[in-house]
C-alpha cells in the first residue's frame, strides 16, 4: 500500500474516532425511566450501516484479496509457445510516475476536488503517483480564467478560480502527483494566461512539472471542423510561433523561469515549430496520438474502432512508428517526449471499443510499448462526466445521472490497466524481442531493487483461442552489479471473458503459488510459464538471495 493510500485510511480512521469519542462525551446522560417491574424484553442490537460512498472506491473487477496466483499447467497450454528475449540498452528508458490521466481545463472547476463527499482522491490514489494534466479543447473555447471575480464572457462555459487551483492541488498532494497545466491560447489573452500560470506555481509548488500555451493549435482552424475554429485561414505553424513569444514574454514578467511543454499536437511541423521557436524554459515536447482515428474508414484500414483492429498487431507497429517519429524530433532538440493526451480512438460518441476489455489489454500494451521508444509521461484522456451518457472512452465516470452526474466516481476496465501498470516498481525499460504474430506480446521493467518485472500481454479472443507456453529468457546486456538470477514471488492478472464484453477483472498483486515460486530465471536459464488468451500477465521476480532469505520488495 502506497504512502498516499495509508494517509488517507489513517485520515479516515481518525475521523471516526473522533466522532465516536464525541458522543461518549457531548452526550448527556438520560436519567433511567421508572421501572414497572421485571421485564423479559431484550434490547436488539443495532443494524450494521454501510459506510458513505465517499470513504471507499468502486473498483468492478478489482479484487484486492485474490489469494496464491496460479498459472493455467504446462500440459493443458496446447497452442504454439513463444520464446521473450529481452535487454538492457546502455541508454534504457525509465519508468515510473509514468501513467495517469489527462482531463479537460473545465474540469478544475468541477466540485469533486478535494470534496469530503468525494472518492475522487482515494480513487486516483489507486494509481500510485499518477501522472495529471488538464487541458483538453474546452480550455481554448470554453474555459474562462479569473483570479479577480470578472465576470465571465458569453462564450464562457466554465469559470475556473485560484480557489479550484487550490483544491486540485490539495489532491494532487495527497495522491503525490505531478499536474501540467494548458493555458489558454484561442483567447489570444497572454496577460490572463501568465496570471493563471502564476497561481498555478503558488498552488502546486513542485509538482507542477510545466505549462503549456494552447491545446493542439494545429485545430485551431480546419475546413472540416468550423466548429472547432478559433482562428482564421491565416493560422499555421509561423503565427504560432508569434503567439509563443507573445505568450512567453508574459510568463516571463509574471512567473520568470516557469517551464514550458508543447505543443501538444499530432504533427511533425508543429513539433518542430514549438522546439524550434526560440522560447526559453523548454522543458517537453508534447504530442497527443489516438490510434484509431478512421471513424468511417474502409474495411482495409487499420485504424476503425472496431475491437480487431484494437487488439491487432499492427496498431503496435503504427505506435512504434508514428510516436518514434515524435522521440526522434524530441532527440533532435534535447527534449524528452511527453504523450500529454491519448485514448483509443478520437472518433466521437460510442465506438465498438468503447469501454471493452480489449480497452484494457490494448492501455496496458500501449503504455509500454511507447514506454520502451522513451516517452517520459502518459496521460490517457478522460473526464468526471456521468458513466451513462458521458464520454465512453474515459477510465473514470461519476455514478450519478447524466445531468447530475454526483462527486462519486467508478474505475472502469482501463482503470484497472493503469491500477496494474501502477504495480510496476520503478526501473529501467527494457527493450522486448517475441517470437510469433504478435498477438502475444511481453515487456519488461528492471526495478531499482532489484525486481524483475515481466508482463506477457496476450491479446488474443479468450472465446476462441487457448493458452500457450511462453519460454521466458533472462535479460542481457545486465552489468555486473546487477542480480544474475531471480525466482517468481509475486503475481497478478488482469481478465475478461471476452474482448468485446465491458468488464474486465484486476487481482491485486499477490504471492504465487510454490510451483511458481521454484522457477529459478538465470541469462542461461529460461523458465516456461503460461498465458492465457484475453489477459496480462504480470509477474514480478526477485534477486534469487532475496528470495532464499524470504526478504524482497512487498507486494503494493
Amino acid at each position: 500500500m502506497t504512502r498516499a493510500r495509508w494517509t488517507l485510511l489513517a485520515a479516515v480512521l481518525v475521523l471516526a474516532l473522533v466522532a465516536t469519542v464525541d458522543i461518549l462525551v457531548l452526550r448527556p446522560q438520560q436519567p433511567a425511566a421508572p421501572s414497572a417491574g421485571p421485564s423479559s424484553t431484550t434490547t436488539a442490537s443495532p443494524e450494521p450501516t454501510s459506510p458513505p460512498p465517499w470513504e471507499s472506491t468502486r473498483l468492478p473487477g478489482y479484487d484486492p484479496d485474490p489469494g496464491p496466483f496460479t498459472l493455467t499447467p504446462l500440459e493443458d497450454a496446447t497452442g504454439d509457445g513463444i520464446t521473450v528475449s529481452l535487454a538492457l540498452e546502455p541508454d534504457a528508458p525509465r519508468f515510473g510516475r509514468t501513467v495517469g490521466l489527462s482531463f479537460d481545463a473545465t474540469e478544475l472547476a468541477n466540485p469533486m476536488w478535494d470534496s469530503p463527499e468525494s472518492n475522487l482522491t482515494l480513487t486516483l490514489a489507486e494509481l500510485d503517483r499518477p501522472v495529471l494534466r488538464f487541458g483538453g479543447n474546452g480550455v481554448d473555447r470554453r474555459m474562462w480564467w479569473t483570479s479577480a471575480d470578472e465576470p465571465a464572457p458569453g462564450w464562457a462555459d466554465v469559470t475556473v478560480t485560484p480557489e479550484d487551483l487550490e483544491r486540485v492541488a490539495n489532491v494532487a498532494e495527497d495522491v503525490d502527483a505531478e499536474v501540467t497545466l494548458v493555458l489558454d491560447l484561442g483567447h489570444d489573452d497572454p496577460a490572463r494566461a501568465a496570471d493563471m500560470a502564476a497561481h498555478a506555481q503558488l498552488a502546486f509548488g513542485d509538482r507542477l512539472l510545466a505549462v503549456s500555451i494552447g491545446n493542439e493549435p494545429n485545430g485551431f482552424f480546419h475546413e472540416n471542423q468550423p466548429q472547432l475554429a478559433v482562428r482564421t485561414d491565416l493560422w499555421g505553424p509561423g503565427p504560432y510561433q508569434d503567439s509563443l513569444r507573445g505568450y512567453s514574454d508574459a510568463l516571463q514578467e509574471d512567473v520568470p523561469g516557469i517551464s514550458v511543454a508543447g505543443p501538444g499536437a499530432y504533427d511533425a511541423t508543429w513539433w518542430r515549430a514549438f522546439a524550434e521557436s526560440g522560447i526559453p524554459d523548454q522543458r517537453a515536447l508534447s504530442m497527443h496520438w489516438y490510434p484509431l482515428w478512421d471513424c468511417d474508414g474502409q474495411e482495409d484500414s487499420i485504424a476503425n474502432p472496431t475491437v480487431e483492429d484494437l487488439t491487432a498487431p499492427a496498431i503496435r507497429d503504427q505506435a512504434r512508428k508514428i510516436v518514434g517519429q515524435g522521440v526522434e524530433v524530441a532527440d533532435e532538440h534535447n527534449l524528452p517526449l511527453w504523450m500529454e493526451e491519448t485514448g483509443p480512438t478520437s472518433c466521437p460518441g460510442t465506438t465498438d471499443v468503447s469501454r471493452t476489455h480489449a480497452q484494457a489489454l490494448w492501455t496496458v500494451d500501449y503504455s509500454l510499448t511507447i514506454a520502451e521508444l522513451g516517452v517520459e509521461r502518459i496521460a490517457f484522456h478522460s473526464t468526471l462526466q456521468a458513466c451513462d451518457g458521458g464520454a465512453p472512452m474515459s477510465p473514470l465516470c461519476a455514478t450519478g445521472p447524466y445531468q447530475n452526474p454526483g462527486q462519486i466516481v467508478e474505475g472502469q476496465g482501463s482503470f484497472l490497466a493503469l491500477m496494474l501498470l501502477s504495480q510496476i516498481p520503478d526501473g529501467q525499460v527494457l527493450t522486448p524481442t517475441v517470437s510469433g504474430g504478435g498477438t502475444v506480446m511481453a515487456h519488461g521493467v528492471l526495478g531499482d531493487d532489484g525486481s524483475l518485472s515481466l508482463l506477457i500481454v496476450d491479446l488474443r479472443n479468450p472465446v476462441t483461442a487457448d493458452p500457450l507456453p511462453v519460454r521466458l529468457c533472462g535479460p542481457s546486456g545486465m552489468p555486473k552489479e546487477e542480480p544474475e538470477t531471480w525466482r517468481v514471488r509475486y503475481a497478478s492478472r488482469l481478465a475478461g471473458t471476452d474482448l468485446s464484453d465491458s468488464r474486465s477483472t484486476l487481482g491485486a498483486s499477490a504471492d504465487v503459488s510454490s510451483e511458481l515460486r521454484s522457477l529459478q530465471l538465470g541469462s542461461q536459464d529460461p523458465i516456461t510459464v503460461t498465458t492465457s488468451p484475453g489477459t496480462v500477465t504480470a509477474l514480478e521476480l526477485i534477486p534469487e538471495e532475496s528470495a532464499s532469505t524470504g526478504s524482497g520488495p512487498s507486494p503494493d
